[in-house]
């Protein structure tokens, strides 16, 4: 391969109580990682909304991106970490099926499954040492700064439309009263719609029909590869 592609990934709500967990990747040229730098990339939490929408927009040109939805009734039936494996997964495949190269380089912001990952990306066929997985990479990468960006923009858009099918509040984060005082509401009315995560804590704090999540046996490494 004459010119190497690097590929970032991070995701965005993954603490939240309403709405999905974004995961994104980003694929860039390695000749091209400077216009990232130049058009000030960075983390996508240090940037105001109206930041990211416009990095968004610019950093479209510069590589290709696609993304992962995991929804809420998924992470209330399965581990998250391996949710989000899998979409990662699924993202990596895409890009190397839709460039036609595998990437030289691919970085993840740091979660709790990392050699589960490691493995499923090795089963790409992406080489051990092309893998770096680092906690904060988003701040440290601008591939997967980029990656931080696409993933909340996203995010955000579908909380978009969530606050018109539901009348959803605030940021979607069990932090934020207003999330926090819609959905108190909601389960006052006798409602369960399937935008909330209900093996969350909060949930049964706010009087709705919480359930614990069941403890499913550990699975061996032949049956993750296998899916």
């Amino acid at each position: 391969m004459a010119l190497g592609i690097v590929v970032g990934v991070d995701e965005a709500g993954r603490g939240s109580l309403v709405g999905d967990l974004i995961v994104a990747g980003f694929a860039v040229e390695e000749a091209r990682l400077g216009e990232l730098q130049s058009l000030g990339v960075r983390d996508s939490k240090q940037l105001s909304p109206a930041e990211r929408e416009e990095l968004y927009r610019e950093i479209s040109g510069v590589g290709f991106f696609t993304v992962e939805a995991v929804r809420p009734w998924e992470i209330d039936g399965e581990n998250i970490n391996i949710l989000v494996t899998k979409a990662v997964e699924e993202i990596v495949s895409r890009i190397v099926s839709y460039l036609g190269v595998h990437p030289s380089l691919v970085v993840v912001d740091k979660y709790g499954d990392v050699q589960g990952l490691k493995l499923a990306l090795t089963r790409l066929g992406i080489e051990p040492g092309s893998i770096l997985v680092e906690e904060k990479a988003d701040s440290r990468y601008p591939v997967v700064s980029a990656a931080s960006i696409v993933a909340k923009v996203v995010r955000d858009a579908r909380l978009q439309v969530l606050r018109r099918m539901y009348g959803v509040r605030g940021s979607g984060y069990p932090s934020d009263p207003e999330t926090r005082e819609w959905v108190r509401e909601v389960f006052a009315r006798g409602e369960a719609p399937r935008v909330i995560r209900y093996t969350w804590s909060t949930v049964r704090k706010l009087g709705g029909p919480w359930r614990s999540k069941k403890a499913g046996r550990s699975r061996s490494l032949d049956e993750f590869l296998g899916g």
